[in-house]
């Protein structure tokens, strides 16, 4: 069985989307074989992640590539595919023609978003996208990852009830709260399930099964065509 890919895309930039997926990756790898691809160059934070991780601690189940151009994203995705459970691909932070292979690519796209109206308008250039890639990849699946979270508060809960709406998109019921541990651990190389704030732990655990939830429930399918993914790239 192919592994299931799981994207965290967002154009903007400091949205969470690669602590996100490193917290995502290494709650997945406690039963799964997982793989992270970082596309997010030259930044490449989620490298560097794992490389203080890999300094200091013994990583199982759990490696990681990147993928500079639309070539070497086709090329690690399909190596890779019989190889691991789950494949997670950290995104660009702009729309490029790299963003949109990822998007095609992937059985479950992730957008993280913070509870603020600006985000969600800018947001919608992605929406749009994730539309078009549904056209070609039926089984995909998109859901809106809320981060940095304001719990009870009217304007964030109101920003909730009207990004669906506006994005077309629905969201994942885990909700990730504004918690400096998330920032934190990640720049020790370690993610909240390792640190102390119980809270972000369990957050980080229940986004996990909601994510897996997910997966579980897609049908069967193969991975577009490398023209497939091309032609969807470059916009034609």
């Amino acid at each position: 069985m192919r592994a299931k890919v799981i994207s965290f895309v967002q154009m903007k930039g400091g949205a969470g989307k690669t602590t996100l997926c490193a917290n995502i990756a290494s709650t997945l790898s406690d039963k799964s074989k997982v793989l992270m691809i970082d596309t997010d160059h030259p930044q490449s934070s989620l490298e560097t992640w794992y490389r203080v991780r890999d300094e200091q601690y013994l990583i199982e189940n759990m490696d990681i590539v990147s993928a500079k151009n639309l070539a070497h994203l086709q090329k690690q995705v399909r190596e890779n595919t019989d190889l691991y459970d789950y494949i997670l691909i950290d995104g660009h932070p702009r729309i490029t023609n790299l963003t949109r292979a990822v998007v095609l690519l992937s059985d479950v796209a992730l957008i993280p978003l913070s509870p603020s109206p600006i985000e969600v308008w800018s947001t919608k250039h992605l929406a749009e996208i994730v539309d078009e890639a549904k056209q070609l990849n039926s089984n995909l699946e998109a859901r809106i990852c809320w981060n940095r979270y304001r719990v009870r508060t009217n304007s964030a809960d109101n920003v909730v009830a009207n990004a669906k709406q506006e994005l077309g998109v629905d969201d994942l019921p885990t909700k990730l709260g504004n918690r400096v541990a998330y920032l934190d651990s990640f720049a020790e190389g370690l993610t909240v399930a390792e640190w102390h704030d119980p809270a972000a732990k369990l957050e980080i655990w229940s986004l996990t099964s909601n994510i897996e939830r997910l997966a579980s429930q897609l049908p069967k399918s193969r991975l577009k065509t490398e023209s497939q993914v091309d032609k969807f790239a470059k916009g034609k």
